[in-house]
């Protein structure tokens, strides 16, 4: 497969930029490993029932979070470190020792919820796979870092094929979701040590030399020389992980209220219907990891025109995404839902549409998000993130009671909205300050021009 992949990018090399082929191996990878994720779900929903997928979700809500926190945004931070301040073993200690506290954490979130045996044993061995996915998540910062895209599309493919694959055999065999969140663990470890790894080691060598235990060496010098430098990467991005996990939280809290208020069937309904926005996400992550270490060299080299230029363009295109999304789903929920799960989920198509609005807004949310981590304002999104999880609480637990599953997607539209409002502001008010510092005119610039544009 691998080899294949080569073939065709060489060719498409011959007549395109390498910004434009790494958006197209970055679209590829999400869109097929977001496909392969969805399809986890469906095989949940197609062999199981609403209550299983209901567990798996709140599973996932709960790692989730966790998970989000401990990794503190560690892979945006590398990519955007156009210094090159910070050795990839740097990067990798911090990842495991976050990874060891996210899992302790999940520990004693479960211990004092008294969840059941069934939703316990689900979310620890989830967690494990959590923390494999991790592991790949700084190699795929050190990836992009460098702008090696095809390496972190490859493992993205093979790991996403493996993984819909082995969670198919394993629940056909044992219609048990524990089981096969096991055999998704092993498939994961294995992306992990026979090419994410491996690709890694090499990619270093071309920076440090050869040498066949350099990466290893490199790490165990990391954790016994360098505890500074891994404390002062802490610090630098722990406000980062504080954004993210309220992100995420954002995202899960109308899922803890619907399985207070309405149980794990409707929750299970609900997750459903929510990934199937999987194609707007998809192309926003690819195309924000494609364009933000772009960003950060436009911001880096005091660029602004350029900076604001091409963070227009992702705008525009995340919300044209959106739109057509928005539409296809209007006109054709009902057919789409029977098809992909059954005729239970297509009842809900109503909400359907009203879902695929707030990934909408959350895709020009993200663009403005990817560009607020590019400009390195790491601080100020965590009041903005803390405001999102206020009101985001708040309208779900006022509306779930009485508007069932719509208050939940209610909920969703507001965070988008209000994460607009918030990063569009943080980054004028950056962008202003660098329009200062380089004299203003001198850029041939108007700031209040293209901020209007943008937003």
């Amino acid at each position: 497969m691998s080899y294949i992949m080569d073939f065709f990018v060489k060719k498409i090399q011959s007549f395109m930029t390498p910004t434009k082929v790494n958006f197209l191996w970055m679209l590829l990878a999400n869109a097929i490993y977001a496909l392969c994720q969805w399809g986890m779900l469906i095989v949940l929903a197609k062999m199981g029932n609403p209550v299983i997928v209901g567990r798996f979700a709140l599973a996932m809500a709960i790692t989730a979070p966790v998970i989000m926190l401990t990794n503190m945004q560690l892979r945006g931070v590398q990519a955007t470190d156009a210094k090159k301040e910070y050795f990839l073993s740097d990067y990798v200690s911090v990842r495991l020792l976050s990874t060891v506290v996210s899992f302790i954490i999940i520990l004693l979130i479960l211990y004092f919820s008294h969840l059941g045996k069934v939703v316990f044993w689900v979310t620890v061995i989830l967690a494990v796979a959590k923390a494999v996915e991790s592991l790949s998540d700084v190699f795929y910062g050190f990836f992009q870092q460098h702008e090696k895209m095809g390496f972190m599309a490859k493992s993205m493919i093979i790991k996403g094929i493996l993984s819909v694959g082995v969670l198919w055999v394993v629940f056909y065999f044992t219609s048990s979701l524990s089981w096969s969140l096991v055999g998704l663990v092993c498939a994961w470890m294995l992306v992990f040590v026979f090419y994410d790894w491996q690709m890694g080691a090499k990619l270093l060598t071309t920076y440090e030399g050869p040498s066949r235990y350099s990466l290893i060496m490199s790490l165990i010098a990391s954790f016994k020389d360098r505890q500074d430098v891994i404390f002062r990467i802490v610090v630098l991005t722990f406000p980062l992980g504080i954004v993210m996990g309220i992100v995420s939280l954002n995202t899960n809290v109308p899922r803890y209220a619907i399985e207070k208020f309405l149980g794990s069937r409707e929750l299970g309904i609900f997750a459903a219907l929510a990934y199937t926005t999987v194609a707007v996400n998809m192309f926003i992550q690819a195309l924000g990891q494609a364009v933000s270490p772009r960003l950060a060299r436009h911001f880096a080299d005091g660029d602004v025109r350029g900076f604001n230029d091409l963070l227009k363009k992702m705008i525009w295109i995340n919300l044209i995404i959106g739109l057509a999304g928005v539409l296809i789903i209007f006109l054709g929920g009902r057919k789409i839902l029977t098809l992909i799960y059954t005729r239970e989920y297509a009842a809900y198509s109503g909400l359907f549409v009203v879902l695929m609005i707030s990934a909408m807004l959350s895709g020009v949310g993200s663009a403005l998000g990817y560009a607020v981590t590019s400009v390195r304002q790491f601080n100020l999104q965590v009041p903005l993130t803390v405001a999102v999880f206020f009101f985001t609480g708040l309208v779900s637990f006022l509306m779930i009671p009485h508007y069932g599953l719509y208050g939940a997607a209610i909920a969703l539209i507001v965070a988008a909205l209000i994460q607009i409002i918030g990063a569009a502001w943080i980054l004028k008010r950056k962008l202003s300050s660098v329009a200062d510092d380089h004299g203003g005119g001198g850029m041939n610039f108007r700031m209040g021009d293209h901020l209007t544009d943008a937003y």
